[in-house]
C-alpha cells in the first residue's frame, strides 16, 4: 500500500506542472533517481517540460499557440515584438497576453532578449544616446623595410583617436627583436598619418603602429541576416549593464509575475567579440578585443602596462610572446565572462528565470578564442548552457572533424551539476544552400544530440516544415529523448582536456576571414591544404591534424578529430575544463566529480597549461590514473615561473607506465580503448553508432542511434546486466527483451534502421 501511495504521489509530481497552467515554473526534476514505474506511465506521453520549443518572433493571439498545443510542442521562445521594439505600449500588451495565454495552456515560456542577434543592441537602443558603448578594438598596422621606412597610417571617423602606440623593432627571418624596441609614439603629429623613420642600421626593421577602432566593417554585425545596427562592446560593464535596464527590467516591469514564477530561462543569441572578420574586405587590418577600461583594469590585474606588449600579440617576439599573450587573452575571457553572462546570469538569479542562450562560432578552438575568449567559462554562466545547430545532414555530423558541441554543452552541464541544456536547431545551411532535407534525417540530428547529451530543443524549423503528422511525431519522440535521458547520471569512463590556454598561446591576429586556418606565427610558416568540411560549414577550412602543424592550427585540428575518434569507437566522454579538474578529487585512481568517474584522461595537443591544474593531473597519475597524450607532454605554464614546475612534471611523467603517448590521431581509439574494460563494445566496427549512457544505481539507461542512412545489426555488448527491455522513442512502445549475461555484461543483437534509434534499458536489482 505505502508503495503504491508513492507511486501515485510521483506521478501527480510529475504531471503537476503541465497541467495547472498557473503552476510553477517547468522544471526537470534533479534528484538523479531513476523511477521507472512512474517512467513507463509517461513515455508514451511525455510532459511537456520536455518537448520541443518553437522559436517564435512574431507570435500573436490567432490560434498559433493552440495548434502548439494540439501537435504536442512543449512552448515557445519569444519575444516583445520587433515592431517599434520595447518602445510600443500596444505591443507589450500583446505580450502580455500571450504569456497569459500560454499559461493557461500549460505551455513553456521562454524570453528571446533582443531584435534579431547578436543579443545586446536592444535593437540599437544600447547605443542610443551612448556612442562610448560601441565595441572597439585595437587596430595593428605595419610597414618593413631597410633605411628609412614611410610608413602610412590607416585613419577616418571609425577612428577614435591618436595611435595609441608606435614602435619599430629589427626584424630577422619574421621574428621581431622586441628587446630592441624604439618608441616612435611622439613622433605621430596630430592629423598627420604617416611618420618617416630611419634605421639606426642597415638591417631589416618593422614598423608597428597600433589604433583604437569602432567594429563594424567584416564582422558578424555587418554580415548577419537579422539586422546591421552597430554593436555593443560585451566586455564593457556599463554597456551590458544598460542592455540588461533596457531589456531584462522592461519585460520585468511588464510582467513581473511571470518573470518570476513562470518564464523558464531568456535566451541570449550569439554575443561575440568583432575583432575577427567574415567577410573578405581589403581595407581591414588584424585587431584584438579592447575597451574603455581595458587598459586600467588590466594594469590593476598584471602590474604592467598592457599598450608596451601590443607589439608581441601580433607579432612573434621571441619566448616572452606566449605570457603576453597568455596575460592578454586571460584578461579578454574574464572580461566577457563576468561583464556579459555573468551579469545576465547574476540579474535572472535574483528575478527567477535561467540564464540561457548559445555563444557564436562553437564548432572549433580557435573560435572559442576569437570570439568568446574562453567558452567553456562562459557557458557555465549560463544556467541553461545551449548551442546553435544550424545543419540537419546526420551524416555529415558523424563525419565532421570539428567540435562535437552538443558534447561540450552537456560536459559543461555535466561538470556544473545542471540538469538542463538546450539545443537552437535548424536545417538552416541546407536551406541557404537549397539541399533538401528529410523528415527522418531531421529526427536523427536531434537524435545525435541527444546521443551527445542534449535535453531540449528549442526549434528553428519552420512551423510549415513538417505536416501535422510529422509535427506530432517529432515532438514525441523529442519528449521521450528528453524524459529519459535526464534521468539518472551520465557515465563516461574518458575526460578530455580543454586545451585553450594552448590556443591562446598561439593566436595571431588577421585580416583574413575567420573560415580560414588560424594564422601561424611567420616563424611557424609552412603550406596548410584546406579540404571539404563533410558539408557541416559549407565554405570552412578543415585543415587534417598533423604533427608538423604550426601550433594553433595543430591544436585547433588535434581538439576536433580527438573527439570525434573517440565517438567514432563508442568511447563516450567528457570534456573538462580547469575548473572541473580543480574542483574533482582523486580516489582509487579516478577523478570524481558531479557523480561522474573519469580513469583515463585525453590531453589533445596541450602545450601550455595552468601549473595548479597539471600537479592535480599529476596527483592522478600518481594514483593510479590513465593519462593519454596526443603529441607531447606540457611545455608552457602561464608563466616563467609556472614553466619551471610544469617541465619537471612533464620530466617525471614521461616515465610513468601510467602515461600513454600517441602521434597520430587514428592511434587515440586503440590506446584508450585498450586501458579499460569499455562501456560499449561492438562485434564490429560502425564509426556512425553513437550512444548515450545514463544510470542510476538500480536502472541503466542507454540511447543508441545510426546515423549512416543504412540499416546497422550488431552485436552490442552493455556493461551492465539485469532485467532487459527495449523503449523506442519513435512509437512509445516498451518491450521485454532477452540478452546474453555474464560477469556483469550483457550482449545484445541490435538492428537499426536508417536513422533509427532505440532505448536499452537495464533494471539490476
Amino acid at each position: 500500500m505505502k508503495r503504491l501511495i508513492v507511486l501515485v504521489f510521483t506521478i501527480i509530481l510529475i504531471q503537476w506542472p503541465f497541467q495547472n497552467g498557473y503552476g510553477q515554473r517547468l522544471t526537470i526534476k534533479v534528484d538523479g533517481a531513476i523511477d521507472l514505474t512512474s517512467l513507463k506511465h509517461t513515455f508514451a506521453n511525455p510532459p511537456v517540460q520536455y518537448r520541443m520549443l518553437q522559436m517564435s518572433h512574431n507570435l500573436k493571439p490567432d490560434g498559433t499557440l493552440d495548434s502548439l498545443k494540439k501537435y504536442g510542442y512543449g512552448g515557445v521562445v519569444s519575444n516583445v515584438s520587433f515592431n517599434n521594439y520595447l518602445q510600443d505600449e500596444g505591443e507589450w500588451k500583446t505580450f502580455q497576453e500571450n504569456l497569459k495565454y500560454c499559461r493557461e495552456l500549460g505551455l513553456d515560456y521562454w524570453m528571446y532578449d533582443e531584435k534579431g542577434y547578436p543579443s545586446g543592441k536592444a535593437g540599437g537602443l544600447t547605443l542610443r544616446d551612448h556612442p562610448e558603448f560601441e565595441t572597439i578594438g585595437v587596430l595593428c598596422s605595419r610597414s618593413e623595410g631597410k633605411g628609412t621606412i614611410l610608413h602610412k597610417m590607416p585613419s577616418g571617423a571609425r577612428f577614435t583617436e591618436e595611435p595609441i602606440f608606435v614602435c619599430a623593432a629589427p626584424v630577422k627571418n619574421g621574428l621581431y627583436d622586441f628587446s630592441k624596441m624604439v618608441d616612435l609614439t611622439s613622433l605621430k603629429k596630430k592629423a598627420v598619418n604617416e611618420i618617416t623613420w630611419s634605421a639606426p642600421d642597415q638591417g631589416e626593421w618593422g614598423l608597428l603602429s597600433f589604433h583604437i577602432k569602432k567594429m563594424f566593417e567584416g564582422t558578424h554585425i555587418q554580415t548577419n541576416v537579422s539586422d546591421t545596427n552597430r554593436y555593443v562592446n560585451i566586455i564593457d560593464r556599463e554597456a551590458i549593464a544598460r542592455f540588461i535596464t533596457i531589456t531584462h527590467e522592461a519585460c520585468k516591469k511588464w510582467a513581473p509575475a511571470e518573470m518570476s514564477g513562470y518564464i523558464h530561462a531568456i535566451f541570449t543569441d550569439e554575443p561575440s567579440l568583432m575583432t575577427s572578420y567574415l567577410k573578405d574586405d581589403k581595407t581591414v587590418l588584424p585587431a584584438i578585443p579592447w575597451s574603455r577600461t581595458f587598459r586600467s583594469g588590466f594594469k590593476a590585474k598584471y602590474g604592467y602596462d598592457v599598450v608596451r606588449i601590443l607589439p608581441f600579440l601580433f607579432e612573434d617576439g621571441g619566448a616572452e610572446t606566449v605570457y603576453k599573450r597568455l596575460d592578454y587573452w586571460s584578461f579578454v575571457a574574464e572580461l566577457i565572462e563576468e561583464n556579459y553572462y555573468g551579469q545576465i546570469q547574476t540579474w535572472c538569479r535574483s528575478n527567477g528565470p535561467f540564464a540561457s542562450g548559445h555563444g557564436l562560432l562553437e564548432e572549433s578552438l580557435y573560435w572559442h578564442t576569437v570570439y568568446e575568449g574562453n567558452l567553456y567559462r562562459d557557458l557555465r554562466r549560463m544556467d541553461l548552457p545551449g548551442l546553435d545547430m544550424l545543419t540537419s545532414d546526420p551524416i555529415a555530423l558523424a563525419h565532421s572533424t570539428q567540435i562535437a558541441v552538443p558534447k561540450f554543452v552537456s560536459s559543461v552541464t555535466h561538470m556544473c551539476g545542471k540538469v538542463e541544456n538546450m539545443s537552437e536547431t535548424s536545417a538552416h545551411q541546407q536551406k541557404a544552400a537549397k539541399i533538401p532535407v528529410s523528415f527522418a534525417m531531421r529526427l536523427a540530428t536531434v537524435g545525435y544530440e541527444y546521443a551527445l547529451g542534449l535535453t531540449r530543443v528549442t526549434s528553428y524549423y519552420g512551423y510549415n516544415e513538417f505536416s501535422d503528422t510529422e509535427r506530432k511525431i517529432f515532438n514525441d519522440y523529442i519528449g521521450r529523448l528528453g524524459l529519459l535521458l535526464t534521468q539518472g547520471k551520465h557515465k563516461a569512463d574518458i575526460g578530455v582536456y580543454y586545451p585553450v590556454q594552448t590556443m591562446w598561446g598561439s593566436v595571431t591576429p588577421t585580416k583574413k576571414t575567420t573560415w580560414e586556418p588560424p594564422e601561424p606565427m611567420r616563424t611557424e610558416s609552412i603550406s596548410t591544404p584546406v579540404t571539404k568540411n563533410h558539408g557541416l560549414y559549407l565554405t570552412t577550412h578543415i585543415i587534417p591534424y598533423r604533427p608538423e602543424l604550426p601550433n594553433a592550427q595543430r591544436v585547433d585540428a588535434a581538439f576536433g578529430e580527438v573527439s570525434r575518434e573517440l565517438l567514432a569507437n563508442q568511447l563516450d566522454f567528457d570534456y573538462l575544463d580547469d575548473q572541473a579538474l580543480l574542483e574533482s578529487s582523486v580516489k582509487d585512481g579516478k577523478i570524481l566529480l558531479q557523480g561522474e568517474a573519469f580513469s583515463c584522461l585525453v590531453l589533445p595537443e596541450t602545450r601550455i597549461i595552468p601549473l595548479p591544474t597539471y600537479q592535480k593531473i599529476a596527483r592522478f597519475v600518481s594514483d593510479g590514473g590513465y593519462l593519454v597524450v596526443l603529441g607531447h607532454l606540457p611545455q608552457l605554464g602561464m608563466n616563467e615561473q609556472e614553466t619551471k614546475n610544469v617541465l619537471r612534471i612533464s620530466d617525471r611523467l614521461i616515465h610513468s607506465g601510467n602515461v600513454k603517448m600517441v602521434t597520430q590521431i587514428p592511434g587515440i581509439q586503440e590506446v584508450v580503448g585498450g586501458l579499460m574494460a569499455p562501456d560499449l563494445i561492438l562485434d564490429k566496427p560502425c564509426r556512425e553508432l553513437f550512444y548515450n549512457h545514463r544510470a542510476d544505481d538500480h536502472t541503466d539507461i542507454y540511447y543508441l542511434i545510426n546515423l549512416s542512412g543504412q540499416p546497422v545489426e550488431r552485436e552490442v555488448s552493455f556493461r551492465a546486466a539485469g532485467a532487459l527491455e527495449t523503449w523506442n522513442p519513435i512509437n512509445g512502445n516498451i518491450q521485454p527483451a532477452t540478452g546474453i549475461s555474464g560477469r556483469g555484461k550483457t550482449s545484445l543483437n541490435i538492428r537499426l534502421e536508417s536513422f533509427g534509434s532505440v532505448m536499452i534499458i537495464f533494471r539490476h536489482n
